[in-house]
């Protein structure tokens, strides 16, 4: 007898996807009778469906191994406090789902950012998911581009006028307000901006300002083993800072505000830069070979098709973009044409 044919990739990503979603109405606990029926009948009807969500719960399960019980407590005041803001809404849901697909397909184990930081981006004002960007603007009239996996506060009072970047990357073309000043509050500094278009980046190790227009005031926040610096950053300039300090100022590149119109704009990129850039907006592994990293890249390309993208490198350079897995694309070198 024929054995059952395997499941292909996409059947497994969409079921994955399903469970997901499933998963998270479970987690919101606001399961009807009627949809616990369904959700069983979609269970029963495939094996892959029952492997699916083996995987996602123990996603869950290898988070919630990490938390204590007084940490368990405060992320579920953070979700139920969530739900009750965006009833009726899908972010919520949207939210958990990506953040479970994302962990099952890397092959990963359930690596969450700190409590604080977590708890910090789901409370936030406005935050985007991985591949979304979304424009705000205050009422001020103070734009404000909040790029791929980014979280923002946003706090006015009659005095003053504050931003705390709360992860990712924003930028900002300020608003004309002389009586309130506006100060833009990272994880290590605040930053005055002096009527401008800016944008701050968070990094792993420190943050990156560049100023496009006007000027912008560093005040690092310092720490036990270093003072806080001051400096002020005018238009064509960049930085990187951090509790230790304040870098030597270089010309901006100014492609780095390319991003808020969707593009990824490479002026001489070397192709390891373009894919940790491309990277920012995208689940999934994507890794170049050492071989071909140094290549270079001139062009526009879109942030929001990685096919299109990836095909135009194929078609610039002299590499491949190879599928290892469904989660994972890696760009290494063209095999040389038959002779």
């Amino acid at each position: 007898m024929a054995s059952a044919a395997r499941p292909d990739d996409a059947t497994k990503r969409r079921a994955l996807a399903e469970a997901a979603e499933w998963f998270a109405e479970w987690q919101a606990d606001e399961l009807s009778p009627a949809q616990r029926e369904r959700w069983q009948a979609w269970l029963e009807a495939s094996d892959t469906h029952h492997w699916a969500w083996q995987q996602v719960e123990g996603v869950s399960r290898r988070f919630t191994a990490n938390l204590d019980e007084s940490e368990r407590q405060t992320a579920g005041s953070v979700i139920r406090s969530a739900r009750q803001q965006r009833r009726g809404r899908w972010h919520l849901l949207s939210g958990f789902s990506s953040l479970a697909i994302a962990a099952v397909l890397a092959g990963l184990s359930w690596q969450w950012t700190p409590l604080p930081q977590w708890v910090a981006y789901w409370s936030a004002d406005y935050r985007t998911a991985t591949g979304d960007i979304t424009r705000i603007e205050l009422e001020d009239g103070t734009q404000v581009w909040l790029s791929s996996a980014s979280a923002l506060d946003v706090d006015y009072d009659h005095q003053r006028r504050r931003l705390q970047l709360v992860a990712g990357e924003v930028l900002v073309v300020t608003g004309d307000d002389p009586e309130r000043p506006l100060y833009v509050d990272t994880r290590s500094a605040r930053l005055t901006p002096l009527g401008t278009r800016f944008s701050v980046r968070q990094r792993q190790a420190d943050e990156l300002l560049a100023v496009f227009d006007g000027a912008v005031a560093i005040h690092t926040h310092g720490d036990a083993d270093h003072a806080s610096q001051r400096q002020v950053v005018d238009a064509g300039q960049q930085a990187s800072y951090s509790a230790n300090g304040i870098s030597e100022l270089t010309s901006a590149d100014g492609s780095r505000a390319a991003w808020a119109n969707g593009v990824l704009l490479a002026e001489s990129m070397s192709l390891a830069t373009f894919v940790s850039e491309l990277s920012q907006h995208h689940h999934g592994r994507l890794e170049v070979d050492p071989a071909v990293a140094n290549l270079t890249l001139l062009g526009a390309f879109p942030l929001n098709d990685l096919e299109r993208t990836l095909h135009m490198v194929e078609t610039t350079l002299p590499v491949r973009v190879r599928q290892v897995m469904p989660w994972w694309i890696k760009i290494e070198a063209a095999e040389p044409a038959v002779q």
